[in-house]
């Protein structure tokens, strides 16, 4: 019964001029999952038990139906995973934008804004497995659960400025930049280990306590000399500091649920033309020149994007078998620098990737007829 996929579409757009030559548009665009592909590992047993706690999630009897245990023959064979291929249709988007442009003596001017939501099953990924692996749960793994995307970008503003004036019959010089903010993208709040015992160790997203009775906390090792009172105050501090996880308190961690702060980058592009008649057509040489995130370029402390600490913030260490907290799952709170022992306090910091950077582009380019 499956189906190859189908997507929904449609857009709605208008444009209206308005006074001082401004033209306006306003277009929304929608997009609806008919029958989108996601995956079940059929190998994982349907059988388990609930934790005990705020955290009722099933932890599976074995990570395996057909494990090959005790000897593998044709009726027990070694299956590492079996994946099905399913169709859903819960996914969805849209997205809505306004915007302003006006184009005048030379002159071009533009602002846009967009706001949109974006939620799917899941969103691909190289093989049948790996995306079912890779996909953050805190149910069922195999069912088709929907949460926000990778691609979930609630607010973006771009605005853009272009001046190009042509004198002394042979030159034509061109200045503009393009500025964008928007949200830096998603990350999903998950446990180090095998909560819910289906064989994948960063696929579990956490639940959230709310107060010290909602979690069983203990050291990462012996050489941990922090208190349970310490871990908590520790681990409370930074849920309450975090802007996603201090509001979803007894919940669940949702999948892209956290929204990485606003980034603002500058571009600045340079275009310098040289041109002539040759046989009554315009041969023109020119040099261009951009420089990606210029703000950086002026000071280093813009133009920087940020991202996590860390995100997986808890490590599972077992399931409790004995006395009060017997059934309940036990975790630790590692420490942000082990070494000096530097507790993890903020959610985000300055990334030092390429795109935190400045960087120049310069290009020759003849253009004929």
């Amino acid at each position: 019964g499956f189906k190859f996929p189908q997507l929904f579409r449609a857009n709605l757009a208008v444009d209206q001029k308005l006074p001082f030559d401004i033209v306006a548009t306003l277009e929304g665009i929608f997009s609806k999952d008919i029958n989108a592909v996601y995956h079940q590992n059929i190998n994982l047993p349907s059988t388990g038990t609930a934790l005990i706690g705020s955290d009722k999630r099933i932890r599976y009897s074995s990570t395996k139906i057909y494990s090959g245990a005790g000897g593998t023959t044709a009726t027990n064979p070694n299956i590492s995973d079996a994946i099905l291929m399913k169709n859903t249709s819960k996914g969805y988007s849209y997205n809505l934008t306004l915007q302003l442009q006006r184009n005048v003596n030379n002159l071009y001017t533009m602002i846009a804004y967009s706001y949109g939501k974006s939620k799917s099953v899941n969103d691909g990924g190289s093989i049948a497995q790996s995306i079912w692996r890779d996909r953050f749960v805190s149910g069922d793994v195999n069912s088709d659960a929907v949460s926000y995307s990778n691609f979930n970008q609630p607010h973006r503003v771009v605005a853009s400025a272009f001046y190009r004036k042509e004198y002394a019959k042979y030159f034509a010089t061109s200045v503009g930049f393009t500025m964008e903010a928007a949200n830096g993208g998603t990350a999903s709040y998950t446990y180090v280990g095998d909560v819910n015992n289906d064989g994948q160790t960063t696929n579990d997203l956490i639940y959230i306590p709310k107060d010290v009775t909602d979690i069983v906390l203990e050291t990462v090792n012996a050489a941990d000399t922090r208190t349970t009172a310490i871990i908590w105050n520790q681990l409370n501090a930074f849920i309450n500091q975090d802007p996603y996880l201090s509001k979803r308190k007894g919940q669940y961690a949702e999948r892209n649920g956290l929204l990485l702060p606003f980034y603002k980058r500058l571009d600045l592009n340079f275009t310098q033309d040289l041109f002539v008649n040759v046989g009554g057509k315009r041969n023109t040489l020119r040099f261009t020149m951009d420089i990606f995130n210029f703000s950086n370029l002026l000071n280093k402390n813009w133009g920087i994007f940020r991202t996590t600490n860390r995100t997986g913030l808890l490590n599972f260490k077992r399931v409790e078998t004995t006395g009060v907290n017997a059934g309940k799952p036990v975790y630790s709170f590692p420490y942000l620098d082990a070494n000096n022992q530097i507790p993890l306090t903020s959610t985000f910091q300055n990334s030092t990737g390429q795109g935190s950077r400045w960087q120049i582009q310069m290009g020759f380019r003849y253009i004929f007829n």
